[in-house]
């Protein structure tokens, strides 16, 4: 009699999930597999099976056990950025982050130790827990135009054992240069890209990747427009002293270094920079940004905003859900949706061992509350349209006492934006809350939807308020997850960087 292990058995033999193999079992994948009272019992001499998702993909999907690559990882925010990182085998060795929630996230969910840089500066004696060697990463707590060389150098070689990493990354705050914000010239934020160069150079980095807004091709310097971005890709290329590293950048045209989240599988028409430089010490490397995988002449199509959340459960106006009850394995193998739903729920994307991630269990998955007023104009926005869009639909079809009675006299065209379920979403931002109505209830998203959008993975645990006001100095949740670069974007760049510096 042929010797039966349970799906999690055999999980644990194969370093898959438990849902992947009930998913091989469900496929007929695996001989002699069998349900024995509704639970999938598989032959103990069975072998894992080839994954014919990746092969349709046209290319491994599979995690590094180990990153091979090392990063410091400024403005870090939640830690968007650093989970497509990892996901390309590139390990965050320091984060920085001024946001006290937003460094919790981070902590959470790369299992960082965090060090208040206000507590090291006043008192040296707190950085010695940080300098006995130890393989979780360190965020360092504070401003960073105040992280200095020595603490960098301190934590690398005592706690890592190191004296460099391969990449500096960082996105500076980006309200100055975005065209919503008010563009100040004389904004103190200007200058904060420059600690991106700064410790790429304190530690001789091979490379740095520096992460902004559209809105800084047209931002003006001396009254000029522009001026600004030509004077940072000069910066980045300055070659200072004798002694000193300098960098030259992959490319500073428009076209090149402006990539579209949309066209590498995140479910949103979100359009960032990125300017990457290479240390001249190392004349052979060259950068090359990554092809787009989605959208019209790619392999596959966009991640729609339906494809993205619509295996959630479903919630009502202030309600929660904590259980998946999703049957993942339904998804039509090789689709689009297939492949990022398996992401999010860390068949793709396992999750950190830290965390104990139960494949069943939802985590932020509470919808807003609304005012009457608010829900009575939710109720009257139809797919595609905004605030704006919809009351001037209403007054054309005379029905000035409902836009009266349900709208605010000032309206924004980019709040209460209710989204089509067939489409990307537009751009996910700090303001999402306000800005986005879910494609089928009335209500607003929640933080996981919102987080799905942003192709962020359903272990992914955001820490702090739920929601506050947004002139709060305290980054809620929604805050948090709108201002994170997307994983998978940042997972095509790291691939990129991979083939840069491993060939």
């Amino acid at each position: 009699m042929t010797e039966m292990m349970s799906a999690a058995e055999a999980a644990k033999k194969w370093g898959v999930s438990k849902r992947r193999v009930q998913t091989y079992c469900a496929e007929g994948r695996i001989f002699g597999a069998k349900k024995v009272s509704n639970a999938w019992m598989v032959p103990c001499n069975a072998t894992k099976p080839g994954d014919k998702r990746a092969l349709r993909y046209k290319e491994d999907y599979s995690i590094p056990e180990k990153p091979y690559l090392t990063s410091i990882d400024l403005f870090s925010g939640p830690g968007g950025l650093a989970t497509g990182f990892r996901w390309a085998g590139i390990k965050p060795l320091i984060a920085v982050e001024w946001s006290y929630w937003t460094t919790q996230t981070y902590a959470q969910s790369h299992g960082a130790d965090i060090l208040d840089l206000n507590q090291y500066l006043t008192d040296p004696a707190e950085l010695q827990p940080f300098l006995s060697p130890c393989e979780k990463p360190v965020l360092i707590y504070g401003d960073i135009n105040l992280v200095s060389k020595e603490l960098i150098d301190a934590i690398l070689q005592s706690r890592f054992g190191v004296d460099t990493v391969d990449i500096v990354t960082g996105g500076a705050p980006c309200e100055s240069f975005s065209m919503a914000g008010d563009r100040k010239e004389e904004d103190d934020r200007n200058q904060l890209y420059q600690n991106v160069l700064r410790i790429a150079k304190a530690v001789d980095a091979r490379m740095f990747m520096f992460e902004n807004v559209k809105g800084l091709f047209s931002k003006k310097m001396d009254g000029k427009a522009g001026a600004m971005y030509k004077a940072i890709c000069d910066e980045f290329e300055s070659e200072g002293k004798d002694d000193e590293p300098s960098y030259v950048l992959a490319s500073r045209d428009k076209d090149t270094v402006l990539l579209k989240a949309v066209e590498y599988g995140v479910p949103q028409a979100r359009e960032r920079l990125f300017l990457v430089g290479l240390n001249r010490k190392y004349p052979e490397l060259t950068f090359s940004y990554p092809k787009k995988t989605n959208g019209p002449g790619a392999d596959f199509p966009y991640v729609t905003v339906g494809d993205a959340i619509s295996d959630l459960p479903s919630i009502g106006v202030g309600c929660e859900s904590t259980k998946y009850k999703f049957d993942i394995g339904t998804l039509e193998s090789g689709t689009a949706r297939d492949m990022f739903i398996r992401r999010m729920r860390g068949e793709l994307s396992m999750p950190p061992e830290h965390l104990n991630f139960e494949e069943d269990t939802l985590t932020g998955h509470k919808a807003p509350g609304h005012t009457k007023k608010m829900l009575g104009r939710i109720e009257l926005i139809k797919q595609g349209e905004s605030m704006k869009s919809a009351s001037l639909r209403l007054a054309a079809e005379g029905n000035d006492d409902l836009v009266a009675e349900y709208f605010p006299k000032k309206i924004y065209a980019a709040r209460n934006r209710r989204l089509r379920p067939e489409e990307p979403s537009f751009t996910v931002t700090s303001h999402c809350l306000d800005e986005m109505i879910h494609p089928t209830a009335n209500r607003g998203l929640s933080p996981r939807e919102a987080a799905r959008l942003q192709s962020f993975p359903d272990w992914y645990l955001f820490q702090g308020p739920y929601v506050k006001f947004h002139s709060d100095p305290e980054q809620d949740q929604y805050e948090q997850i709108g201002d994170a670069i997307p994983p998978l974007l940042a997972y095509a760049l790291g691939k990129e960087v991979i083939k840069t510096l491993t060939a």
